[in-house]
């Protein structure tokens, strides 16, 4: 679920004004660090839509700032009614469709809006920026700035991000293909700032009485950048690094999965290696896509290895293939 949660998620920065030389990076560096900051000050309550290829939904998202504590409800206002409550340590996902509620630790924050790094230094290596402080495009009546992020090789995907020119709040993002096309879109349509939410817009309109639900474990422990002398990486595309290595046990898993994660500072790759089932049938073999999310699954020494991110296929693919048993 969290995987599928990550989905809904990510895009960045183009633009068609400044070039991004010292001075325009720098400018790009302040503007990513108001939109870190608005997640983190400001309350509201929004509507927006996002696409994925041929899909369409539309959400409601109430975000609280409270205390220093961030708390948010996320409502499907079309298709199946699910909802996401999110706190601080717990997502929390009902699921009235298929008669479940999922609860799982709370990961880094990748939803909506998507947040992004602020420090690029490393980036430049491999992705342009360019922004525009003085975009005329309104999102949801908003005047904005654009931001344009543009990949250097094939490894990484290209980001669009209009941002609130008043409080530096993510409005609206393409996530661009290979082609520089958009597979992602995302877009308020309705937005309202608010000085304090009310508690009960927080809770779920969803009791989960009858359902089944379903409890990730905790990690075993803080495993941030532990090493593993088992499973090992070798030529992983430029700018990749090793991030995370841990364990967890996803919900409705039967078995712990163990996982690494790469990132160049903006796209990110999660390698899930679990033992492999006896019968098997449903391990990827090979390369997948949905929407922007590629994954590739492969065998290695009696283990399913899948290397799946928000990058291009050609990224998991080698990634996949860079996992060796070091006995």
């Amino acid at each position: 679920m969290s995987a599928r949660l990550a989905v809904l998620c990510l895009s960045l920065v183009v633009s068609g004004a400044a070039a991004a030389g010292g001075a325009g990076v720098e400018r790009v560096r302040v503007w990513l660090e108001r939109m870190q900051a608005a997640v983190s000050r400001y309350s509201y309550d929004g509507t927006f839509v996002y696409v994925r290829g041929d899909e369409v939904s539309t959400m409601r998202l109430i975000h609280s700032v409270r205390d220093g504590q961030m708390r948010e409800r996320l409502v499907s206002l079309d298709g199946n009614g699910r909802e996401v409550i999110r706190t601080e340590d717990r997502v929390t996902c009902f699921l009235p469709d298929r008669e479940a509620v999922v609860v799982e630790k709370a990961r880094p924050r990748r939803d909506f809006p998507p947040s992004f790094p602020t420090r690029i230094d490393d980036l430049v290596a491999y992705y342009d920026f360019l922004l525009d402080e003085n975009c005329r495009d309104r999102v949801a009546g908003l005047a904005t700035a654009k931001i344009t992020i543009s990949p250097r090789d094939g490894y990484r995907y290209g980001y669009h991000l209009w941002v609130d020119r008043r409080t530096g709040l993510l409005l609206k993002s393409h996530l661009l293909n290979e082609r520089m096309e958009p597979v992602e879109q995302f877009m308020f349509t309705h937005l309202v700032y608010l000085d304090e939410v009310p508690e009960e817009w927080l809770e779920p309109s969803i009791s989960g009485e009858g359902f089944t639900w379903y409890r990730a474990d905790d990690p075993p422990g803080p495993d941030h950048l532990r090493q593993t002398r088992e499973w090992v990486l070798t030529d992983v595309p430029p700018g990749f690094r090793l991030t995370m290595h841990g364990e967890h046990r996803p919900a409705r898993a039967r078995a712990l999965q163990e996982h690494l994660v790469l990132s160049d500072g903006l796209a990110a790759v999660t390698v899930y290696i679990e033992a492999l089932d006896q019968d098997g049938e449903d391990n990827l073999m090979g390369g997948s896509r949905m929407g922007a999310v590629s994954a590739w699954g492969r065998l290695v020494d009696g283990h399913h290895v899948t290397a799946m991110g928000v990058v291009p296929l050609a990224t998991v693919k080698r990634i996949a293939r860079a996992v060796r048993y070091e006995k």
